[in-house]
């Protein structure tokens, strides 16, 4: 009798390895899915930072040369207005 209840032990004990097994192995596949996923995730984020960052360059040159045609402007503004004040300064003098 006593073989007879260690025979009827092992096939459970072996199932529920079994289906241990099982499980772990859909765990490990799930899990192996999500790092495949969030790997492609990454490199879409990167391409995306690459962009940025061109556009971001851009704009910088941009503001660069925006700030110098303004200071370039102003600067000949200055230099009209000076001429102007000089001329007015010097025909009020010769009255």
């Amino acid at each position: 009798m006593i073989k007879q209840v260690e025979y009827q032990i092992e096939p459970i004990e072996n199932h529920e390895r079994a289906k241990k097994a099982s499980q772990s192995r859909d765990m490990l596949f799930t899990l192996e899915n999500q790092v495949v996923n969030l790997e492609e995730s990454m490199g879409d984020l990167k391409e995306t930072l690459e962009v940025v960052e061109g556009h971001s360059a851009e704009l910088d040159l941009m503001e660069e040369q925006l700030r110098e045609t303004v200071l370039e402007s102003l600067c000949s503004n200055v230099e009209e207005m000076q001429e102007v004040l000089n001329s007015t300064s010097n025909k009020l003098t010769v009255r």
